[in-house]
């Protein structure tokens, strides 16, 4: 009997509202309004000949360094900005309450890894409910069905999914123990991309944000951001949102 009920207790998945609730209190408890993260970045090879175009850059094969800021005002607006490795040209993705804009050309996963962190970190409500009821919003654009969750395992850990179960559907995914968002799985024109969020352990970042961040396109790795260092109050320039 025992061990029933210990499959049980395992076995229970939440239901979206209350995975969405339980993150955005996470978020919310964090207190944050504004954060600057910065590091190394490397854009995959299928992005890498319109990343060196946009900055100017020489580029041949395989992948192209650069480095790369993560600018968020809480809650709702974000910059994604990749910059040459001598800091002389940079390209940017903002995100601004749903609106997109991009600043000195177009990177392809720039736009989305910006969409992505404002959708599930750039979270700060003044009232009870906001946060969660601006995720829920956020994975409605993407279609997202958020009356279908279940259990599924990222980066060694058990996770939340949320979302339908088939090949190629729309699915948010949850860390299980801390309520940390750890992947959003979606389509956009006939491209299926996956953002991931790995890591929440860096010293520099905590939970913040996390230590890397992927962006996949059709399976194809598009950018990764590895994160060095945080600032949680940010001088934030004129127009950078």
């Amino acid at each position: 009997m025992k061990a029933l009920l210990a499959a049980l207790i395992v076995s229970y998945v939440l239901p979206a509202y209350s995975i969405l609730r339980r993150l955005a209190e996470g978020r919310d408890d964090l207190q944050l309004t504004t954060l600057k993260v910065e590091g190394a970045a490397a854009v995959g090879p299928a992005a890498a000949k319109d990343a060196a175009a946009a900055l100017g850059s020489a580029w041949e094969a395989g992948e192209l360094p650069a480095a790369f800021s993560v600018t968020m005002r809480l809650p709702g607006r974000c910059r994604v900005e990749l910059r040459t490795l001598d800091g002389g040209k940079a390209v940017a993705a903002v995100h601004a309450f749903g609106k997109r804009r991009a600043d000195g050309g177009q990177v392809p996963g720039l736009q989305q890894a910006a969409d992505a962190i404002c959708g599930v970190l750039a979270l700060h409500a003044s009232g009870e409910g906001e946060s969660r009821a601006a995720v829920e919003k956020y994975l409605a654009g993407l279609k997202v069905n958020t009356r279908v969750t279940s259990l599924g395992r990222f980066g060694g850990a058990v996770a939340y999914v949320i979302g339908d179960t088939a090949e190629g559907a729309p699915q948010f995914w949850v860390q299980r123990e801390h309520f940390l968002p750890v992947r959003v799985a979606f389509t956009e024109g006939d491209a299926a991309y996956d953002v991931q969020f790995l890591d929440y352990t860096s010293s520099s970042t905590g939970e913040w944000f996390p230590r890397a961040l992927a962006v996949f396109r059709n399976g194809e790795p598009l950018l990764r951001l590895n994160a060095q260092k945080s600032d949680l109050k940010p001088k934030l320039e004129e127009g950078a949102f």
